[in-house]
């Protein structure tokens, strides 16, 4: 019976151990685990918040864009007008609205390929593209469709404004 009491006594301390190892295994285990989710929801939040902000600018920066075009538009039928009625046309305005514009879509050419989202993406240039045949409609028709244009801003506004209130909802989006 003391033989027994003996091994008894050694099995619980290997068995001790062993129950000590595996719950530090368990519970290093359970820490990767938190640690990868945790750096996992950091670099969504990063993520997000960088479309957030590009999606904000952009926004801004369209608009600033068809401000801009409309700017230019009167510019071109003042001096058409003026070229009209034999009156001298200072070049001034129309190229200096010819220069803001071109600086406006510049800087809304170097937001637009950091919007993460395809649709959303395209709609932009979409918007883009519609604002740059306008204005060559404007210098060489006498008419631009104003329609158009504004139907495809309109578009990228509506697809702006959707993916930013998805991101506060904390929808997820596309990856």
């Amino acid at each position: 019976m003391e033989g027994w009491n003996f091994w008894w006594g050694i099995a619980a301390f290997f068995l001790g151990g062993l129950a000590t190892q595996l719950n530090g295994w368990l519970a290093y285990k359970r820490q990767r685990t938190e640690r990868a989710e945790d750096a996992a929801e950091a670099a969504k939040q990063r993520r997000d918040e960088f479309e957030l902000q590009h999606l904000i600018e952009t926004n801004q920066k369209l608009h600033d864009y068809r401000e801009l075009f409309l700017n230019f538009t009167t510019a071109v039928r003042r001096e058409r007008e003026a070229h009209e009625q034999g009156r001298p046309t200072p070049d001034d305005d129309l190229t200096a609205a010819n220069e803001a514009l071109e600086a406006s879509e510049s800087a809304l050419h170097g937001h637009v390929g950091f919007i993460l989202d395809d649709t959303v993406r395209d709609l932009v240039r979409q918007a883009m593209t519609a604002i740059d045949l306008a204005m060559a409609d404007a210098l060489t028709a006498d008419e631009v469709n104003f329609g158009t244009v504004g139907s495809a801003v309109n578009e990228a506004f509506d697809a702006l404004s959707r993916r930013v209130r998805s991101l506060y909802a904390g929808q997820p989006g596309p990856r």
